[in-house]
């Protein structure tokens, strides 16, 4: 009986183990794991620290996929940050929407979206 203990634990912390290493891979990959719904949603740009620097968002069908979307990125770049406010805004012919986040470090953070290609889509 003792085998199959020792065997059933090392099977359990395998398994536990294995699962957050692939937490971890979906937040280190180049882009977000986004909810299948939502596979056909990319991002282009930068990393969004100023809307200069924005984080394009492309093919989202309206403006639901578009916001769900950045939500996503959010969550993958910064796990568990609150977003705190919101602001659209436009320069030229580009529409942003910015996001200010606080992280888990409690630092302040703000994240700029290009939303040109879903903005006004309903």
């Amino acid at each position: 009986m003792k085998n199959v203990s020792h065997d059933l634990m090392l099977l359990l912390v395998l398994t536990v183990g294995i699962a957050s290493a692939q937490a971890d891979d979906a937040r280190h990959s180049a882009r977000p794991v986004l909810p299948s719904h939502l596979g056909h949603v990319t991002f282009a740009g930068s990393d969004g620290s100023t809307c200069q620097k924005a984080i394009t968002v492309r093919n989202a069908a309206n403006n639901m996929e578009g916001i769900a979307a950045e939500k996503a990125w959010v969550a993958w770049k910064y796990p568990k940050a609150k977003v705190t406010g919101q602001a659209v805004s436009g320069a030229g012919k580009k529409t942003f929407d910015t996001l200010e986040i606080e992280t888990t470090h409690g630092e302040s953070k703000t994240v700029c979206f290009d939303i040109t290609d879903f903005f006004g889509q309903w």
